[in-house]
């Protein structure tokens, strides 16, 4: 059966190109953030815990709060201002925000030997999702489902700071003959990055839906909070 494959480079970049990352790593400031332990709805899976966890973050800069600019709101009739809400939200996290506040996941792979933490920014989980939505409709397709099992099909998402997850089979499975080694290459490509030494780790079958949930909550909460409600319980 298809499995989760996740493949992460050992250091971080000395420059992250993620929001979360650089406000929470930022020097000389006081960073007030928010932290919220994702339980995926279908149940927590305790064998999968251990080795896979995810945190939804919201992360201000205190020293240097968000301001939010008058003009930009000033001047509108009430409903005007009620009807385009949520984009003028969303506008003012774009811009006044950008430098003072973040919000996000942080990823926690554990294995036997070592652990890694891989940040990843809030418009980064649709995409992400979209991985395993490509899986659900490959699943439903038989010949397709089993060249994914076979390895000679593969889906991958790369997010930013270097985290490879990968959809394929098991690649022990189909290499009895020698001759069909290349016919199951694996499907995960090292990072694009100037780290050389990676991990890599392999779930089973059952952490593809723990994953896709796990993220899918987080997606919900960071949608349903932000910094108008960091200090809300």
């Amino acid at each position: 059966m298809p499995a989760l494959e996740l493949k992460v480079a050992e250091t971080v970049p000395p420059v992250s190109s993620t929001r979360l990352r650089a406000l929470l790593e930022k020097p000389n400031a006081v960073v007030l953030r928010r932290n919220h332990l994702v339980q995926p709805a279908t149940g927590d899976d305790p064998t999968l815990h251990g080795r896979l966890r995810v945190t939804s973050v919201l992360a201000v800069d205190i020293t240097n709060p968000p301001q939010v600019t008058a003009g930009k709101v000033s001047g509108r009739q009430d409903d005007d201002y009620n009807r385009d809400e949520e984009e003028t939200g969303a506008e003012l996290e774009k811009d006044e925000f950008e430098e003072s506040f973040a919000k996000g996941v942080e990823i926690f792979i554990g294995g036997e030997k070592q652990s890694f933490l891989v940040m990843v920014d809030y418009d980064e989980l649709s995409s992400a999702l979209s991985l395993f939505d490509a899986y659900g409709r490959i699943s439903k397709y038989e010949p397709a489902f089993l060249r994914l099992d076979q390895r000679s099909l593969g889906i991958t998402y790369t997010f930013k700071e270097g985290l490879v997850v990968g959809l394929s089979g098991d690649p022990e499975q189909f290499r009895e003959k020698a001759e069909s080694f290349f016919h199951n290459v694996p499907v995960l490509a090292h990072p694009d990055d100037c780290r050389l030494r990676s991990f890599s780790t392999r779930l089973p079958h059952s952490g593809i839906a723990y994953m896709q949930a796990l993220l899918q909550e987080a997606s919900e909460w960071l949608n349903q909070n932000s910094y108008g409600n960091i200090l809300s319980a």
